[in-house]
């Protein structure tokens, strides 16, 4: 999709396997989450630095998103605990952020934010994205899909405009990179379901920002 400004709106490719293999078990490791979206969402979250293919990890600050971005935990000031050493120093993770700055084409001097998630679908229709139809306040949001298990739902929407319909969906597959204009559109995801209700069932994934 193109706007009329030639500003790409949706940018998507596939990261290969080995990649998302070698990220995958720091998921299990995800601390409680101890704000309104804690019962279904654990998560960390850091600043990053990425030079030379070096990581360097920036003075922790609170996550604040202000209420005209985000009605369901707008002004509040949030402090996870930061990704974890051994995963941000990982040849995979390397590589999802080199494909991260290729796809926006921005400089080594910019922070990159980067939220782990693991999304838990606890209840009928569990949403992955309780503020709805949503802006992060950013210039680039990319979706990094990287396990599921035991879900139905979770896919990603896209919207031209906070009261539109979808114009795109898709299924967060496990490699999925998905990169959003942030400033000329708008996201969401549909609910989520266990397959089987007596398991387990969530949705792992990234989300970088810059």
């Amino acid at each position: 999709m193109t706007a009329v400004n030639n500003q790409n709106l949706l940018q998507l490719r596939f990261i290969q396997q080995p990649h998302i293999e070698g990220v995958k078990p720091f998921f299990d490791h995800l601390p409680d989450n101890p704000y309104a979206d804690g019962a279904f969402r654990k998560r960390r979250y850091s600043v990053l630095k990425f030079v030379d293919n070096e990581v360097s990890l920036q003075p922790t600050k609170a996550f604040v998103q202000d209420d005209s971005i985000n009605n369901f935990q707008g002004n509040i000031e949030r402090v996870y605990e930061n990704l974890e050493t051994d995963l941000i120093n990982s040849d995979a993770f390397k590589h999802l952020l080199t494909e991260f700055r290729a796809m926006t084409g921005i400089e080594e001097s910019r922070d990159i934010e980067v939220h782990q998630f693991r999304m838990l679908a606890i209840e009928s229709d569990t949403p992955p994205a309780p503020e709805g139809v949503h802006q992060d306040g950013f210039d680039h949001v990319c979706v990094c899909g990287v396990s599921h298990e035991n879900i139905a739902g979770g896919e990603l929407l896209v919207y031209e405009h906070k009261e539109a319909e979808p114009c795109f969906k898709m299924e967060i597959k496990d490699g999925l990179f998905a990169l959003v204009n942030d400033r000329e559109v708008w996201h969401n995801a549909t609910p989520m379901n266990k397959l089987n209700a007596d398991e387990v069932g969530y949705l792992d994934c990234f989300v970088f920002t810059a």
